[in-house]
């Protein structure tokens, strides 16, 4: 629709600019042949000023056909989903993966398990919900498997929602080969103490596997992950640490 306005706009707004600074010369190119004698039945200085005031408002009314086909166009441009820019701007890049489970938080870390440093975070509660652009990431996966024995948690039910439930979100990135395996939440009324741990699937043959080895901590193989957490109560105004006390970095949109 915007090539309308700019059909309209071009030769209004011409034949405007024309009538307003050579209105005499307008009228002997375009009317002149209308008239037996043009010299004689030439508009005087009265009726040229008023050509030059009705070209004026014909040049603002395609100055406004102007702008509307800049809209037109601008509406049909693609546009990126904003929650693409969320994500980057929140989490960084590559889009992490989500850890889309139902689990319960340990008071202690495993020794068995090896610890992934946390990112960043960011507190969501019922008050600032988690934000609905994580519904559409994809979910956590291990070479494109799902279905992992020894992944933390479970499926959460039909009626369950595992990101409105949350109270924090964990960004870690963890070693490719490993997959998160306890999720270590210790609050206080002055802190809340986070942990994330990965470990290799559980074996099938019921063998103890070397996490130590498997997961190095620090590999260039990583994959970005988000874990929504429930917690006891909301973060408020609670620090959030790491288990050595270390302050964890809250996830910054605006960066």
């Amino acid at each position: 629709m915007g090539w309308v306005w700019w059909f309209l706009a071009v030769p209004l707004g011409v034949a405007a600019v024309w009538a307003i600074f050579a209105p005499r010369s307008q009228w002997r190119s375009l009317f002149s042949w209308s008239v037996a004698n043009a010299h004689t039945s030439e508009p005087g200085g009265a009726a040229y000023a008023y050509r030059q005031i009705i070209a004026t408002a014909a040049l603002g009314l395609a100055l406004v056909m102007v702008l509307f086909a800049l809209i037109g166009s601008s509406a049909r441009e693609p546009q990126s989903p904003q929650h693409i820019g969320d994500i980057e701007s929140m989490w960084g890049s590559p889009t992490p993966l989500l850890v889309y489970r139902t689990f319960q938080t340990a008071t202690e870390p495993a020794a068995s398990l090896i610890e992934v440093p946390i990112e960043s975070y960011l507190p969501v509660n019922d008050e600032e919900r988690a934000p609905l652009y994580l519904l559409d990431l994809e979910p956590f996966s291990r070479l494109g498997t799902t279905n992992i024995p020894g992944y933390l948690g479970s499926e959460p039910a039909e009626t369950d929602s595992t990101i409105s439930r949350a109270d924090v979100l964990v960004h870690v990135k963890g070693p490719l080969l490993c997959i998160p395996r306890r999720v270590v939440a210790i609050e206080t009324p002055e802190r809340v103490q986070l942990s994330v741990q990965y470990g290799l699937p559980t074996p099938s043959d019921g063998s103890k596997p070397d996490n130590v080895a498997a997961c190095p901590v620090g590999d260039d193989l990583t994959g970005s992950v988000l874990i929504p957490v429930r917690l006891n109560d909301p973060i408020g105004e609670r620090s959030v640490e790491a288990l050595d006390g270390t302050l964890l970095a809250m996830a910054d949109s605006e960066s």
